[in-house]
């Protein structure tokens, strides 16, 4: 339970503030989520960097060193999300950090002596990422709690804000660190934030958790989805980001990777260009959200957003000109920003308080567990007709099925 006399943090009922970060708290919790994304972003970058150059390990190494850095998402956030809804949201991110704090401190540890093997970075990425695990939901559920209504669309855009930002100044700095101070200072750089993370999270004040009937996990968690499925304007958005997530995201964040390899003839490695100006299009959307997020109708800019991705992901697929795939990833950028920020914001809006812990860990399962699944599948379209056309293709599924919901569901299309 919260600690007893806290009440609810700050008066959320004000309209003169006109901007998430003037609550305290909510501040409080982005310049934390800064710091933790930037870790997550930057330890992602690092370990691949430690295995192929570090440890001399091939391509197939690195990739499952960083796939089971990702797995315990799939198998743990469902479970995180419930505890978000039962027990102190302060304690569950301080412990969430406490623990990857303690993973990269026995990376130091073990670099130090010069003991850092292959099997012991995989057992570390396992442990790093259960420790993510437990923290996502409870960032996310926490955002509505922090914030009035009003500017709920605000917090949202200042997180995706934090969320791009470190991906554009993670893998830059963590790098410096690295060639300054080899794969020590690349760890120490991250111990170092996460302690400042958790001073920070330090004077963090959250509601109290709504007193419940304890049930088994998997009840808990079954609540959140028969919720879900329940709610038409849930019921279409988990839908709509569930799409996203099996194509459109893995085709232009996996297999758009082919395509540069094989169909342009460039270095695999020139997809790191595109994937920073499309995060540089996401930041700037970001902002024009936060600055105007209390718009009517979102559910229609939302859909219309992703109708424009997935039209430009079908050019993505066709076009032969490097320089044109960064017009078109700096436009999709764009068009991501809306959809991130919107889909997330409107999925919360529509979400009883007491839920907001369990539908996000739902959330988070959807947008990241079916990536890895949409990408194997790609990967095997893609030996057959081509990485280019499978792009393509996913673009116009996508464009379909939003394009079908905009068209049918004026329950949507008018959420405000």
């Amino acid at each position: 339970m919260d600690t007893p006399g806290r009440g609810r943090p700050e008066d959320l009922s004000s309209k003169e503030v006109e901007n998430a970060l003037g609550y305290p708290n909510y501040r409080r919790l982005w310049i934390n989520n800064l710091i933790y994304m930037f870790v997550s972003n930057g330890q992602r970058f690092a370990i691949g960097w430690l295995v192929l150059d570090g440890l001399g390990g091939n391509e197939t190494r690195q990739g499952m060193a960083v796939f089971m850095l990702g797995i315990p998402v799939a198998f743990i956030v469902m479970q995180a999300g419930v505890l978000a809804d039962r027990v102190d949201r302060r304690s569950l991110l301080i412990s969430s950090q406490s623990g990857l704090l303690l993973v990269v401190f026995a990376t130091l540890i073990l670099l130090g002596l010069n003991q850092l093997t292959y099997p012991w970075v995989l057992f570390l990425c396992v442990l790093s990422g259960v420790a993510q695990a437990f923290g996502h939901p409870v960032r996310q559920a926490l955002i509505p709690l922090l914030v009035p209504e009003h500017l709920l669309m605000n917090a949202v855009a200042l997180n995706a804000l934090a969320m791009t930002s470190s991906m554009i100044l993670s893998a830059p700095l963590v790098k410096i660190a690295g060639d300054l101070f080899d794969f020590e200072g690349v760890f120490g750089l991250q111990l170092v934030l996460l302690v400042v993370g958790l001073f920070v999270l330090r004077r963090l004040e959250t509601p109290p958790v709504t007193k419940s009937p304890k049930r088994r996990l998997i009840q808990e968690a079954a609540s959140a989805f028969r919720h879900v499925v329940n709610d038409l304007r849930l019921r279409v958005l988990f839908l709509l980001l569930a799409v996203a997530s099996i194509s459109v995201n893995a085709a232009v964040m996996v297999t758009m990777q082919a395509k540069v390899k094989e169909e342009l003839q460039r270095d695999s490695g020139d997809m790191a260009y595109l994937l920073g100006v499309m995060a540089v299009g996401i930041a700037i959307t970001s902002v024009f959200v936060m600055r105007k997020g209390d718009m009517k109708r979102k559910g229609g800019k939302f859909q219309r957003a992703m109708m424009c991705g997935s039209a430009l992901v079908i050019g993505m697929g066709q076009v032969s000109s490097f320089g044109v795939l960064l017009i078109l990833f700096f436009l999709m950028g764009l068009a991501g920003g809306f959809f991130i920020t919107m889909n997330q914001g409107l999925i919360q809006s529509a979400t009883p308080r007491d839920l907001m812990g369990r539908v996000m860990g739902l959330y988070l399962l959807v947008q990241f567990g079916l990536m890895p699944i949409g990408a194997l599948g790609l990967g095997w379209a893609a030996t057959a007709v081509g990485a280019g056309n499978v792009v393509s293709v996913c673009g116009a599924v996508a464009l379909l099925i939003v394009s079908w919901t905009h068209l049918g569901f004026s329950t949507i299309r008018n959420l405000d």
